[in-house]
């Protein structure tokens, strides 16, 4: 770009009306939008619709003013994969300006014909399947011939520039043609592997866009957030069925100020709606384990022997099959009610999964001395209850309306406890000290007709029912052809309860430390080693409602170019209605052989622990009794003012200039005052971009943009500190004489409980401090990540597009619950921006010298080459080089690896829980290439429409999508302090990667046309998900020390022994210099039960081949 072209866009810049809006007094800013928004309805902004426009010329290139333009839904399309809804029905009228340019605003996604009026003797132009995708300004240039013949173009085969040179915006949109012509599975995600920097990431949470984790996307069903309230993912409630939908788009950067509340992708859904004719489909689909791929192996450790006797060995086994058959069926119709008035679509296609698990229940030893000891079987049915109904109205020309209603409840019948290969598990009968001897687990008395019930016999009536439902309502005013006025309604409900019917009553206890089959008398009056109950977790209700609103407007104008200048208002409310856990039943842990010091209470033990020579006077062991639970009301308040100006000083530049202001309250469970209020000077985010057409022929663009993106809060946070959260451990010693069997949650808290440990102590409680309950940081920054983006696009020819960006992403501020060791060794959480403010004052204070800060950098090249759908085929082939790197995965942490899908705790991951995180045993921090990180990513996709000797009868769609990505950082861990959260021990990555990953998807369609006009299509699919089976290592096991040799301030080994409080600033710091490097390896070369023979296997695989066939009629 030449001198003169930066020129021509500072000065554009610097003399825009929003620049210099910007510049005057902020509260003048926030008055004068906030008086132009109360002039609308309110309601969220979420985009639903695209642009379309363009310039009438005629056919000497000269521009025709004063032409009739309508746009109207196209009344067909050349391809031969046409389904239900292909276009909602629409009809909007304009008249283009002096300079011959039209612009039709909030249009819904589809095909349109588009036909100027014949007059001043030009004949009539007709322009047909022209697509409009969400979030796109579709360019049209229209040609008009003189005489009384009308021009017939149809745009879908024709040299239309696929470029759109206004935007800068990274943005794809996948069409349900396109959804169609994708190896997918049964629900809209399926199909967003296929997006540039957008890949399914399991260890993040979700799906992880631009290095970001799952928990930052903001996913939105016609227009309404539909993102969890508490863990920032998607429900399955709301991963809708692609019969549904009508187009899918994922924005990954520099989108404009309409959208917030995303560090990650702001992934859209727009669902089908009906026409002026009837469309419809029926159908069935199947998914059974017959044609799937075999389960994964898992990997195994057994255990005999101790001391010098011990010996650990490891086993792959491999499970059998469930059986069972998942069926798909389809039920679909939209058309007119009223011609050209109003129209409906409606679907009803639920998803049923049934599952049939035939354990086999084994003793716990290795394959040589291994026994069948029962079996038993499980089943469940889970069903996927998706209906959908949308209505779209035109009660005149100017105003449109579209309400919309998903009802899709989640309902398990039964449950399935094992898998189909079980180690240890079964208690045969006759060993002592166990309830569950001779009984398949879990084995629960329900009194009464009911009674002692195990097994299948219990399975059998468990499940739950998750409700969910929402409702959209939504207008469009064009009073002018300048001005557009819009608003929208919706309303959400969700009620989290799987797994609720048949919850086990009374006190739940497990075994940690006890008597083994080996030496079932070692503790006399313990217990056998092992679960001794299920859970005993209970969800009365969680309910979640959310209601939004968004008004907003648009007016084109000229004032030293062209303008299109949006401004709205965004309010939503999130309540939460909950009461969950087991704090009136509680749970037991029993320990034995472990004094009250060592199980973590910074008390003395009142004697020795017993040995085979000390059996009086002595401590068996410790029991640990926990309540938890989630119980109260809270709800939230966010509001947004956005405007964002699209300018263009000149035809071939444009500036996307906008800002964002949000006011955000946060909710409180427990009746003291929210701690976090966001005002509106707390979060003004800026986002500007420009896009300009190098040579003016609409084909080549360059674009850039620069944005800063906030976070808003989940629940999870207020829920866990600011008193939605109950958790009480009272520790007791076991003495000569008492059996397990005799504690319960009366006679602990009755006198037995030697210290009591509240680790919910709210945050916003104002008696607490940062080292007694904790606190919040009354100087918090919110969540903030900065992005700039820089890229072209070129239009290589016809059918050919060139995309390359490169992007930078990289987190200013994170908000987690930073820990600290008070004096009674307990963990306090303070709620800030960890390794600054409060944190790091507290740290300073206790003594710490060192802090961690959160870092996380994204840096992405990418390239895409694209060819649309023409001549029956089309392709996709895109390649990122990437590097994430910092200490820090977001909101969803994939440090956390004893969460295999990642710790879904947005703002109390365990990130930043105690002082030493964030450092290795070297002493160094612990920043590199995080667990998701992938340097390469190749995937290409495509399909080729077969059409049998020219036969408008027959046709064969073949599709196909390749992915080839690296391997993931492997990084050996520790057990410190904790067995919940193993620690990173060397560095990042020291054990290299796993290996390269690819995976080949595939389908076939066959359809057959036939009636009047084809009216009629029976289709036949087959979908291959894996087609080769491929069973690539994903992760290796990598935690080097075993769960009961843990290391800790209280380790006895030389080094490793601090004073109380053991975990503290001493032993800290010692740590985080690196002095304790060689101590930890000396205590865990000193005996064999230390290491973790699995240490350094492959341990976790890609998954199975997964089919999916069955038929549909068409019509």
């Amino acid at each position: 770009m030449s001198f003169k072209h930066v020129s021509i866009i500072s000065a554009a810049v610097f003399n825009c009306p929003l620049y210099l809006l910007m510049k005057k007094n902020f509260k003048s800013l926030i008055l004068s939008l906030s008086l132009v928004f109360c002039l609308t309805a309110a309601s969220l902004g979420q985009e639903t619709t695209g642009n379309l426009e363009g310039t009438v010329k005629d056919a000497s290139g000269a521009v025709v003013p004063n032409v009739t333009v309508t746009v109207a839904s196209a009344q067909g399309i050349s391809s031969g994969t046409t389904t239900t809804g292909i276009t909602t029905g629409f009809r909007r009228t304009i008249t283009t300006d002096e300079q011959g340019f039209f612009r039709v605003l909030q249009v819904p996604p589809g095909a349109y014909d588009v036909v100027t009026t014949a007059t001043s003797g030009f004949g009539e132009a007709r322009y047909e399947n022209v697509t409009v995708a969400i979030g796109q300004n579709t360019q049209l240039d229209i040609t008009v011939n003189p005489g009384s013949n009308v021009t017939t173009v149809d745009v879908a085969v024709s040299d239309a520039p696929p470029v759109d040179t206004t935007n800068n915006a990274i943005q794809t949109s996948i069409n349900a043609q396109k959804i169609e012509l994708i190896p997918k599975g049964v629900d809209f995600t399926s199909v967003l592997k296929t997006v540039p920097g957008t890949r399914p990431e399991s260890r993040s949470g979700g799906f992880s866009v631009d290095g970001a984790s799952g928990a930052e996307n903001v996913f939105v069903i016609d227009g309404q957030e539909v993102t969890n309230f508490r863990t920032g993912t998607l429900n399955g409630n709301y991963s809708i069925p692609t019969q549904f939908v009508q187009e899918v788009q994922v924005k990954s950067s520099g989108f404009g100020a309409e959208f917030g509340g995303a560090t990650g992708g702001v992934i859209s859904v727009v669902t089908k709606g009906g026409g002026n004719d009837f469309h419809g489909e029926v159908g069935m689909q199947f998914d059974t384990p017959k044609f799937n791929g075999n389960p994964r192996p898992d990997l195994l450790r057994f255990l005999s022997g101790s001391g010098a006797n011990f010996v650990q060995t490891t086993e792959y086994v491999n499970p059998p099959k469930s059986a069972g058959v998942n069926t798909f069926p389809t039920a679909n119709l939209g058309g007119p009610i009223i011609k050209d008035r109003l129209y409906f679509f409606g679907s009803y296609t639920p998803q049923i999964f049934t599952t049939q698990t035939t354990t086999n229940f084994f003793s716990n030893a290795p394959a040589a001395t291994r026994t069948l000891q029962a079996t038993e079987t499980f089943r469940l049915k889970r069903t996927y209850q998706y209906a959908f109904g949308r209505l779209d109205a035109t009660p005149f020309d100017k105003l449109r309306l579209t309400g919309t209603y998903l009802w899709s409840p989640i309902i398990d019948e039964g449950n399935i406890p094992f898998g189909t290969l079980n180690f240890g598990a079964f208690i045969p009968a006759g060993t002592p000290n166990n309830p569950n001897a001779g009984f398949l687990p879990p084995t629960i008395d329900f009194g009464g007709s009911i009674g002692r019930v195990s097994g299948s016999q219990l399975t059998e009536r468990q499940g739950g029912r998750q409700n969910s439902s929402n409702v959209t309502v939504q207008g469009v005013y064009t009073a002018t052809g300048d001005l557009v006025f819009s608003g929208r309604f919706s309303r959400g409900f969700l009620n989290e309860k799987l797994g609720n019917y048949f919850v086990p009553p009374g006190i739940q206890l497990f075994c940690q430390v006890g008597n083994t089959p080996a030496n079932p008398n070692q503790y006399p009056g313990g217990c056998q080693q092992g679960p001794l109950g299920p859970s005993n977790s209970e969800t009365v209700k969680d309910v979640s409602i959310r209601t939004n609103y968004e008004a907003d407007a648009t007016y084109i104008f000229g004032l030293g170019g062209r303008h299109e200048l949006k401004g709205g208002y965004q309010r939503f409310r999130i309540s939460n209605d909950v009461a969950q856990g087991f704090s009136t039943k509680g749970r037991i842990t029993y320990l034995y052989g472990t004094s009250i010091t060592s199980a973590g209470a910074p008390v003395t033990p009142s004697a020795p622990t017993c040995t085979a020579t000390l059996t009086t006077g002595c401590v068996l062991g410790t029991g640990i009794l926990r309540r938890t639970g989630t119980f109260g009301f809270a709800q939230n308040l966010n509001q947004s003012l956005y405007i964002q100006d699209k300018y263009q000083p000149i035809n071939r530049l444009t500036l996307n200039l906008g800002v964002r202001f949000e006011k955000e309250d946060l909710p409180s469970f427990n009746g003291f005052a929210p701690p976090i209020n966001f005002g509106w000077t707390d979060k003004i985010a800026p986002r500007l971009g420009f896009a300009y057409d190098i040579f003016g022929d609409g084909k080549t663009k360059i674009f850039a943009s620069y944005g800063r993106f906030y976070d808003r809060l989940k629940f999870n946070l207020p829920r866990g500190s600011f008193g939605g959260d109950f958790f009480l451990e009272d520790f007791f010693e076991i003495l000569p004489g008492d059996t397990f069997s005799q504690f319960t949650l009366e006679n602990v808290l009755g006198g037995r409980s030697r210290f009591q440990r509240n680790l919910r102590v709210a945050s916003n409680d104002p008696t607490a401090t940062a080292t007694s309950g904790g606190r919040v940081d009354s100087n918090l920054k919110p969540f903030r990540q900065t992005e700039f983006t820089i890229g072209a696009e070129r239009q290589l020819s016809r059918d050919y597009v060139l995309r390359v960006r490169y992007t930078n992403k990289n987190v200013d501020d994170a908000v987690e619950d930073a820990g600290v060791r008070n004096a009674g060794d307990s963990e306090e959480y303070i709620i800030g921006n960890p390794g600054s403010g409060l944190h790091l004052e507290t740290l300073q204070r206790l003594g710490y010298n060192k802090a961690a800060t959160p870092q996380r950098r994204y840096d992405g090249l990418e390239f895409v080459v694209e060819k649309r759908l023409s001549n029956n085929w089309y392709f996709n082939a895109n390649y990122t080089y990437s590097r994430l790197y910092g200490n820090y995965s977001g909101l969803s942490s994939s440090d956390e690896i004893n969460a295999p899908n990642g710790r879904l705790a947005p703002g109390t991951s365990r990130a930043f829980d105690l002082p030493f995180i964030g450092f290795t045993a070297t002493g160094e921090p612990d920043n590199g290439r995080l667990e998701t990180d992938r340097p390469h990513v190749f995937n290409a996709y495509g399909a080729y429409v077969f059409d049998w000797l020219g036969s408008k009868d027959n046709s064969t769609e073949l599709s196909a999508f390749q992915t080839v990505t690296s391997g993931t950082p492997q990084t050996t861990r520790i057990f410190l302090v904790s067995t919940i959260t193993p620690a990173i021990f060397l560095k990042r990555g020291d054990l290299g990667r796993s290996p390269t990953f690819s995976q080949t998807d595939f389908n076939i369609t066959h359809r057959y046309r036939f009636g009047r006009d084809n009216r009629f299509t029976i289709v036949g699919d087959l979908n291959f998900l894996n087609l080769f089976d491929q069973d690539t290592v994903t992760n290796i096991f990598v935690v080097q020390n075993v769960n009961t040799a843990v290391i800790s301030g209280a380790t006895q080994a030389p080094g490793l022994n601090f004073p109380i409080p053991r975990n503290a600033a001493p032993f800290v710091n010692a740590y985080t210099s690196g002095s304790l490097l060689t101590p930890i390896n000396n205590f865990l070369n000193g005996s064999p039960d230390r290491r973790d023979a699995r240490y350094g296997q492959p341990s976790t695989f890609q998954g199975p081949r997964s089919v999916r066939f069955g038929f549909r009629l068409l019509f």
